[in-house]
Order: C-alpha cells, then structure tokens, then sequence
C-alpha cells in the first residue's frame, strides 16, 4: 500500500507538542477533517485501526475515539525492531511519538487507555517475542499506569521508568517538552526491575 501522507495540521499540532514533521511523517500520521488520525499498523504493516484525536472538543465531545469495527492492537508495531528484545509500553500515542522522537526504538502504545485489555489477544504472539517490558506509563500521585497489569500479564521481565527521572513531569510527552531527547534516554537506560511485593531484599531481611 501507498505510505499516507501527513496533512499540515497534523504536522503543525504535533510540533506544538515537540514532535518533529520527520517523526510525524515517519509514523504516517495524518488527518480527517479537524480530526488527528493515527493509524495502527500491524507488526506486518497492515491498518488494522484508526483513533482520532480532537485537537479542539467541544463541550460534550469525545477528545479521542476509534472508527467503527476496528482491531485493538498496540500503537507503533510496525515499527519495532525484531532483533531489539526489549520493548517499551506507553499509555498513549503522543508519548510513544515523544521516545520515538528521542531515537529510542520499540516504543508502543495501548490503544484504549490504561484501562483497556481488548488488545492483548492480538498482540499476545508479538509481546512474546520480547524478553524485556519497559513500562513508560503516566506518573501520578505515586503510582505509575499500566505497571501491575503487564506485570501479571507479560512473560518477561518488567521494568519500568524510575519515578526520580519523571522528574516531576506525568508522562513521556512533558519530560520531552521540559527537559528535552536526553531526558527521555536517561530515563530509559536507567529503568528498574519492578519489586515483587512478596519478596524482599536479602539486605532488608
């Protein structure tokens, strides 16, 4: 299929939130009407979804939603690397595009919020292709999204982002925005084995 081409709306809103044009076009983002569409390839490279965002909802409408009988799968998978083992989730398509755009590879995210599963069954045979989960969740009031639900649900080994490198920020997106690519790198290479609450340090006992 013909690569979809970036309308300037897309573009322009994008780059309000520190994502590049390169990075927008890179991951075929475009628009319907006012609408932002972000499609969801499969790791084949097939359109299995679309969400649209409202950059402007009026009182009353939806800020995001889906076009009618789609497939929930994660958001980015077509553009992980295979080889690369270690994979990192985020809540939302703008914090996937923030990684992305801090040259970070294998970002991804759920396609209907922290609290939607519907994607697992579709995307189960591509997260087993991974031995590392790196959780990028939203940041808020001491507890970081999505960590406890992969943790029971992924097979690998569960990392996520040290609270300190949010730095005091809510999600990817605001650290890019704030403190920068290098931020985001940091943040990253310095993720952490998630604690099993049933198991203590030896140094603790």
């Amino acid at each position: 299929a013909e690569p979809i081409i970036p309308k300037d709306i897309a573009i322009s809103y994008l780059e309000e939130r520190g994502i590049s044009a390169a990075t927008v076009r890179d991951f075929q983002i475009t628009a319907k009407d006012d609408l932002i569409a972000f499609t969801h390839f499969d790791e084949h490279g097939i359109p299995q979804t679309i969400k649209y965002r409202n950059p402007a909802p009026k009182e009353g409408q939806s800020k995001e939603f889906f076009e009618t009988n789609c497939k929930p799968i994660l958001y980015g998978m077509w553009r992980c690397k295979p080889d690369n083992k270690t994979l990192i989730v985020t809540e939302g398509q703008i914090d996937t595009l923030s990684v992305a755009e801090a040259g970070i590879d294998n970002a991804v995210s759920v396609p209907g919020g922290v609290s939607s599963f519907t994607w697992v069954p579709y995307c189960w045979d591509f997260l087993c292709r991974f031995d590392t989960l790196i959780v990028f969740g939203d940041y808020e009031h001491g507890h970081i999204t999505l960590l406890e639900e992969m943790r029971e649900r992924f097979p690998g080994t569960v990392k996520h982002v040290r609270f300190e490198d949010y730095l005091g920020c809510k999600d990817a997106n605001e650290i890019l925005r704030k403190h920068g690519k290098e931020a985001l790198v940091r943040a990253v290479a310095q993720a952490v084995p998630i604690e099993h609450p049933k198991i203590m340090s030896l140094a603790d006992v």
